[in-house]
């Protein structure tokens, strides 16, 4: 806040007397200047007008205009009675993001590219954003997982980039799953592979991303396979891969037409989000309301489910504030706390409009698995 500038009003004092008659006999008199109470009261009012016309500025400004919803799009009758959450994936091709304007764009989960494997040389590179975006996710309330782009070749291969993708993220919070990502590459060394007749068989796809998945889920994470419907239909068999795996499919067009269950649809290349400069993938999560998800526990081979635990609010009801709501939750295992960040991770979902917002919560240390619990946004 500016300061005002005073005089030192004691230092004007009248001019020593001088002897009476003519212009030098005149008393010269200074008149004492001082700011009026008024102007003072006035001025600090506008200053403070200024600092809250800023700071609205500032909270309009982290508000999105666009909001990702499920306009066009048809979900599989299977999925009918689940919570559709958006979502979005990103990579080192979109920088300087705003995380808080990609979150109240109703983007409440990210999968984040961690690394890639040269498409010519077959090199292992970290991306450049990762660390960036992954603490941004994170400070943001978006959930956030993390995927390699492949082209394995075989398994070793496969845990091979599993390896180097557990190396960058360990030391990051991750609450969803750790992905290799698929698919060909025109001119790449797998579409190369293809050509040339060295994996003909579905099984061969099968098992480079299986060995990727056991290599993540042996080290307590979460995994799952990104492809899209070509891959997922000529190369590999959804509805097998399924029995084992967690799907991200991606298909284009309003509709998935992939047989095997998935939990993730990529479906829009071209979708707008605030926080985002350009265009960028649209993805859909699928959760079932109450629904316990198994999952490892990093280490722990007797772990308890957090399917076990009781998951309770502090009220019946919330109101959004910053464009926020934010329960605070308790979970519980046959009367004992858990504590967040050690116990279990908490991510809120659909938070940010009002109408009915889930907490999911995942074990983590002595508890595996995760599930979701709703509460009610006024």
């Amino acid at each position: 806040m500016d300061e005002f500038e005073k005089r030192d009003i004691n230092a004007l004092t009248p001019a020593d007397p001088q002897p009476s008659g003519g212009k030098e006999g005149r008393t010269r008199k200074t008149k004492r200047r001082s700011i009026k109470p008024k102007l003072i009261l006035a001025a600090i009012i506008l200053i403070i007008i200024i600092v809250a016309a800023i700071r609205l500025a500032i909270y309009l400004g982290s508000i999105s205009k666009t909001h990702l919803n499920d306009d066009g799009l048809t979900h599989a009758i299977r999925n009918q009675n689940s919570i559709v959450v958006h979502g979005i994936d990103v990579s080192e091709h979109q920088d300087d993001i705003n995380w808080k304007k990609v979150k109240s764009s109703e983007a409440d989960f990210a999968f984040i590219r961690a690394a890639y494997r040269s498409a010519d040389t077959g090199e292992l590179h970290e991306d450049e954003e990762f660390e960036d975006n992954i603490k941004g996710a994170t400070r943001a309330g978006v959930s956030a997982g993390a995927y390699i782009f492949s082209q394995a070749l075989n398994e070793k291969e496969a845990v091979e980039e599993a390896d180097f993708l557990l190396d960058i993220v360990d030391r990051y919070d991750i609450d969803m799953p750790l992905v290799i990502d698929f698919e060909l590459y025109e001119g790449g060394r797998l579409s190369q592979a293809i050509e040339a007749g060295d994996l003909p068989a579905a099984s061969l796809y099968h098992d480079i991303v299986i060995a990727f998945c056991d290599r993540v889920e042996e080290a307590g994470y979460e995994s799952a396979v990104y492809a899209n419907y070509n891959m997922l239909t000529n190369y590999m068999d959804s509805s097998i891969l399924d029995d084992y795996e967690t799907i991200w499919a991606a298909q284009y067009g309003g509709v998935c037409h992939v047989k095997g269950n998935y939990m993730y649809w990529q479906c829009a290349e071209d979708a707008q989000v605030d926080g985002i400069e350009g265009l960028v993938d649209h993805d859909i999560w699928y959760i079932e309301p109450g629904m316990v998800y198994k999952t490892a526990a990093k280490g722990k081979k007797d772990a308890v489910s957090i399917g076990e635990c009781s998951i309770d609010f502090d009220k019946d009801s919330y109101e959004l504030k910053n464009n926020r709501a934010k329960p605070k939750v308790s979970v519980t295992y046959k009367g004992d706390k858990l504590h967040e960040g050690k116990d279990y991770i908490l991510t809120l979902t659909k938070n940010t409009v009002s109408g009915t917002g889930y907490a999911v919560v995942r074990g983590i240390g002595k508890y595996k698995d995760w599930t979701s619990a709703p509460f009610t946004i006024e």
